[in-house]
């Protein structure tokens, strides 16, 4: 019907029908939304352990902050008991994992006697936003004087964790004084720059090299932010599973595609740790030997090709090496570990570093 022939009384009929379906449409969004609104302020509490006293220590970290980062395997005494329970001075531990159970409790709560010991350690397993959102699970953090992420798939942190109050709390824990750290997968959220799988196999050297950004090179930001950790990318098991190759691709894409104006990376052995003190001083710990290594641009530095689908040519880096019981300082540069100058050429499948041993 065009509007020349249009009966009045029908196009006020077809009104009313819009407004009554309007109406009712209204209606029902409101009905979804309330169940909706209810779910969203119930408090969803994770699944707990705890070893040790259920109150507040209210006890205050001494000579925060301070960061304890590992690169995964067993754990590093040393980083524990000499570097971060002093700091931790006698109070509450939380272990924050996305998958897993109480494989810390035990370890943590008797790992040292005395003034020093934990009064308690508690392992929460926040795995989903709500419990991410939880009242439980954010004073528990800001309480602690210790907040550890566990291993396991960094990708399940930055989903569940990224934008929520656990964000949150673990930065007003960080500022108060506490030592927040992590091992493996708890280490890659560390920095600034977050390499993020989610759900793709991690990527191996041979597959960064050969192509920096093929599916695998996932990278992810805005998450934790550690004043002493921006600029940086992390990376874990790093010798054990020749990870240099995939670390330096990540420095490349984040450089070449404008993301980082400035790139270090810091990659760690296993069964090493790295404790980072407030003035930013970090000290290595280690069972096997391993090492902690500071690799960062210099003034020479070329991007020759960082290109899609192409192999990797990155040249002249400064890879510092740091072994047990050597320090870096993150904020002058000084440090006694060893230094080379380090490039890659991917397009050299079999040998693609000068020098040929980038460890």
């Amino acid at each position: 019907m065009t509007p020349a022939t249009e009966d009045p009384s029908l196009r006020k009929d077809i009104s009313m029908r819009q407004t009554t379906t309007l109406f009712a449409l209204m209606l029902a969004l409101c009905a979804l939304a309330i169940p909706h609104t209810a779910a969203a302020a119930k408090q969803v509490k994770p699944r707990v352990w705890l070893t040790g006293n259920a109150a507040d220590s209210a006890r205050q970290p001494l000579g925060g902050p301070a960061l304890l980062l590992m690169g995964g395997g067993t754990e590093v005494d040393a980083g524990f008991a000499q570097r971060a329970y002093p700091v931790a001075n006698g109070g509450d531990i939380v272990i924050l994992r996305t998958s897993g159970r109480d494989g810390y409790n035990d370890y943590l709560y008797t790992l040292v006697t005395g003034p020093l010991k934990p009064d308690s350690v508690e392992t929460m397993l926040v795995d989903s936003r709500d419990k991410a959102n939880s009242d439980y699970v954010d004073n528990a953090i800001r309480k602690a004087e210790l907040i550890f992420i566990a291993g396991g798939d960094q990708s399940t942190y930055v989903n569940a964790w990224q934008g929520t109050r656990v964000e949150d709390a673990l930065h007003f824990a960080h500022a108060r004084g506490a030592v927040i750290g992590g091992t493996s997968a708890g280490l890659a959220v560390m920095g600034e720059f977050v390499y993020d799988p989610d759900g793709i196999a991690g990527i191996t050297s041979a597959e960064a090299l050969a192509d920096p950004y093929g599916p695998g090179m996932m990278l992810s930001t805005d998450f934790l932010r550690f004043p002493i950790m921006d600029g940086i990318v992390t990376d874990s098991h790093f010798a054990a599973r020749d990870r240099m190759g995939r670390t330096l691709a990540f420095m490349a894409r984040l450089r070449q595609d404008g993301i980082a104006p400035s790139i270090t990376a810091l990659a760690i052995d296993e069964e090493t740790s790295l404790f980072i003190d407030r003035n930013g001083v970090g000290t290595v710990d280690s069972n096997l030997g391993g090492a902690v290594y500071v690799i960062a641009e210099r003034a020479d530095t070329v991007r020759t090709q960082v290109v899609p689908g192409q192999p990797l040519i990155y040249r002249n880096l400064q890879r510092t090496r740091v072994d047990a019981g050597r320090f870096y300082d993150f904020v002058s540069g000084q440090h006694n570990g060893v230094g080379i100058v380090l490039s890659v050429d991917g397009r050299n499948a079999t040998a693609p570093f000068a020098p040929s041993n980038p460890y």
